[in-house]
């Protein structure tokens, strides 16, 4: 069974004065490489990394690590929805997933024990699955096939949250309230970075 692997990294980050994703999170990795690791380590198949605002720092972060696949959404500043819909696209040129998994780049406590828990259940049932924060839900997020031309339409800047709080059609969930931490401002980096040390 075949899981596309998309790591969500177009935005501006404008509330962090900045290029986050560049951003030192310690034990010499950057943000991004963080996103990227984590989702390498869950199989051998690449890393597609949906680029926008900051696509030459990737690039240049990324230059020297293997088996993954930039995809530049030049219209990133349409917001979640058109990044989710170019990543589609683009593996859907490619290859015919069974589903593909999204995370965001700036989920700094993820890791890919969580990520395994998410793939592992759709492999066992192939259907929407996705964290539970608690309050809400969200990426990380699998989507199966049967959703993949509803991800290619989309245009929201919400992403694909209605998919995912869909009442009349099947969602599962795992309890992930990590992944409700994502970085927005250089003060959130710090207390991460705080807590970690």
């Amino acid at each position: 069974m075949l899981i596309a692997k998309v790591i969500l990294a177009a935005g501006q980050s404008s509330r962090f004065n900045g290029c986050k994703l560049t951003a030192d999170l310690g034990a010499g990795q950057t943000m991004i490489e963080h996103g990227v690791n984590i989702l390498q380590a869950l199989d051998s198949s690449p890393v597609f990394v949906v680029t926008g605002a900051w696509h030459k720092e990737v690039k240049n972060i990324l230059a020297d690590t293997k088996n993954i696949k930039l995809i530049e959404n030049k219209q990133w500043d349409k917001g979640l929805g058109d990044s989710i819909a170019t990543a589609t696209k683009a593996i859907l040129e490619n290859q015919q997933p069974d589903g593909i998994l999204f995370i965001l780049a700036d989920q700094v406590e993820l890791t890919t024990k969580h990520l395994s828990e998410l793939v592992t259940n759709f492999r066992r049932h192939p259907s929407r699955w996705c964290a539970n924060y608690g309050e809400r839900l969200g990426v990380p997020a699998i989507f199966p096939k049967v959703d993949l031309s509803r991800l290619s339409d989309l245009t929201t800047d919400k992403g694909a949250q209605h998919l995912l709080r869909c009442t009349d059609e099947e969602v599962n969930t795992i309890n992930l309230k990590c992944a409700s931490l994502d970085i927005d401002t250089q003060a959130q980096l710090n207390d991460f970075l705080n807590k970690t040390r």
